[in-house]
């Protein structure tokens, strides 16, 4: 019995050692998969000091092309790393000549907006490739503003994307008390970002490329009704994945996932390193969005909307 009892553990390390060799080699462990690829609308410059953890953050998460929002300056910046993957966007209308929250100047005359022929220069030798972020209602002014108007129109003529703020800002953004932001914007109004305020703009320009930030939580109805009437327009669902609870954020992007919007959601983070890994792992997790619209939110709508080859 002992015998047989010795032959039969001898035979089971032997059938274990053969189905771990080949030609006498260990088999190497399966490769880990690639992440999915994402594309980030809506990130604001970090300044040459961030590049290095951004970029850490971009590989780790397999970030393929970024929205790099910011001024003429910091763009300067962030080009000069040699990272090709940034799109650089000009931020503006700019309040007394400065970003809003931060402060820092905007433009050399120090006026609110960019000067049109110098933009056009700019945009046509891809020195500027997004206009974004708008952001008209920290100023308390309507989309559709008049002034607003050529630079809508230069979008259009050469084919441009811009994204518009809409929406919630920083709470408190308003009031002249100490915290975050620094810089503050008295003139911030709610009343300027509802989303039924850009049907007049998109009806006078239906060849420009618009998305809402931040999809203009939460105005949920009205941001609905204009993906449905105007199929042109697309959202980002930036900052939402750490400025509102988590729950909230996740139930407004289902009501737009189950209103049928799924291709034409896209994803922003609206932050650093650490909110980029945050909003990438929200949706992934959302258990209401299948694969293939995980796939399509994170990667495929931008990269269709920007007409990425």
């Amino acid at each position: 019995m002992q015998t047989n009892s010795l032959i039969l553990q001898l035979t089971f390390i032997l059938f274990g050692m053969m189905s771990t060799t080949v030609s006498g080699q260990t088999s190497a462990p399966a490769p880990a998969p690639t992440p999915q690829p994402v594309i980030d609308m809506h990130w604001h410059a970090p300044g040459a000091s961030g590049l290095p953890a951004t970029f850490e953050m971009m590989k780790t998460i397999n970030l393929k092309y970024a929205v790099m929002i910011g001024t003429y300056d910091q763009l300067r910046e962030t080009k000069a790393s040699g990272n090709f993957r940034f799109l650089p966007a000009l931020m503006f209308p700019c309040e007394n000549g400065r970003l809003p929250n931060i402060g820092i100047k905007c433009f050399e005359d120090a006026g609110m907006l960019p000067p049109l022929a110098q933009l056009r220069e700019r945009a046509k030798n891809g020195d500027i490739k997004v206009f974004a972020e708008l952001s008209p209602q920290y100023l308390g002014m309507a989309p559709d503003d008049s002034r607003l108007e050529p630079y809508y129109a230069l979008a259009e003529e050469l084919d441009l994307p811009v994204g518009i703020h809409m929406g919630i800002g920083p709470p408190a953004v308003a009031y002249n008390k100490p915290g975050f932001p620094p810089v503050k914007s008295p003139n911030y109004r709610g009343a300027a970002g509802s989303p039924l305020l850009l049907e007049e703009l998109l009806l006078r320009h239906p060849k420009l490329r618009l998305y809402v930030m931040h999809a203009a939580y939460p105005f949920r109805d009205e941001m609905i009704y204009m993906l449905y009437m105007h199929p042109q327009l697309y959202v980002d669902v930036a900052v939402l994945q750490w400025a509102i609870p988590r729950a909230a954020y996740l139930r407004f992007l289902q009501e737009l996932v189950e209103a049928g919007f799924a291709k034409r959601i896209m994803f922003g983070s609206d932050g650093g390193p650490e909110k980029l890994k945050a909003g990438v792992e929200a949706i992934l997790q959302a258990d209401f969005i299948t694969p293939e619209q995980k796939a399509d939110i994170l990667y495929n709508n931008a990269a269709r909307f920007l007409r990425l080859e």
